[in-house]
């Protein structure tokens, strides 16, 4: 189990996103596990009720609420690669991740019956989740992450996600899914900026927030891909059921 965070999301132009990376880099080095421009891919699928419970508790606006995703970083799921199951919470602005590593993903991995769990205790977290709301795979997102970690403050983490997509379960995410623009969830010139601390936000973060005039807004990319995708009127009419 993550400790809980803070967590401050906001829609930046990319003129923004190269101003902040420039007055941040002193602060700042690329994430494990990404490429020389601090950039890796990330795929999410997300799992929802036949009534898309999570979906519709974000859109009600409920303080209290949570997501359940297995999530690759690369393009695909691919079999025997590392993939991680997820359980995230969130209360306001603060935020608790239930994580689960699968070190051999397997195809089967995606149906919740199939999830490898052998801790008891985190199996059982899923496992409540999966009977209480019969979750099925709803949807899939996927982005390009540019991540960076705080120098000193290590516990700070900034992140820019652009060319986020929606796509429906199963569906590969081909050259012409990834430039369709009916699938963008985010305008080709905007990126999603997330700074995320366990310990509080440091001055040079508040700083440059303020300078910028940045007021804190999100895409929440779940029930984007949901409306994009048109889900609610295909789990009407009973494709998914």
């Amino acid at each position: 189990m993550s400790p809980l965070r803070n967590e401050l999301k906001f829609i930046v132009h990319h003129s923004v996103r190269r101003l902040l990376i420039e007055r941040w880099h002193r602060y700042l080095v690329r994430a494990p596990y990404t490429n020389e421009d601090a950039v890796s891919p990330v795929l999410s699928l997300y799992y929802d009720s036949p009534r898309l419970t999570f979906h519709y508790d974000k859109l009600d606006g409920f303080e209290l609420r949570q997501k359940v995703r297995m999530r690759t970083y690369a393009r695909e799921f691919r079999p025997g690669h590392l993939a991680v199951l997820e359980i995230k919470q969130r209360v306001g602005d603060r935020v608790r991740k239930h994580r689960h590593a699968i070190r051999d993903f397997r195809p089967s991995h995606l149906d919740p019956p199939n999830w490898p769990i052998d801790d008891p205790i985190m199996r059982g977290r899923f496992c409540d989740l999966l009977e209480r709301y019969r979750l099925r795979p709803s949807a899939q997102v996927y982005y390009q992450r540019e991540a960076y970690e705080g120098v000193v403050e290590s516990d700070v983490r900034v992140t820019f996600d652009t060319c986020v997509t929606g796509l429906h379960p199963g569906e590969r995410l081909t050259r012409e899914r990834l430039f369709d623009r009916a699938r963008r969830l985010l305008p080709d010139t905007l990126a999603i900026l997330e700074i995320k601390a366990t310990r509080g936000l440091p001055g040079w973060v508040h700083e440059w927030v303020g300078a910028a005039e940045l007021q804190q807004q999100t895409l929440p990319k779940y029930c984007t891909a949901v409306e994009v995708l048109g889900l609610p009127e295909l789990w009407r009419t009973g494709v998914y059921a």
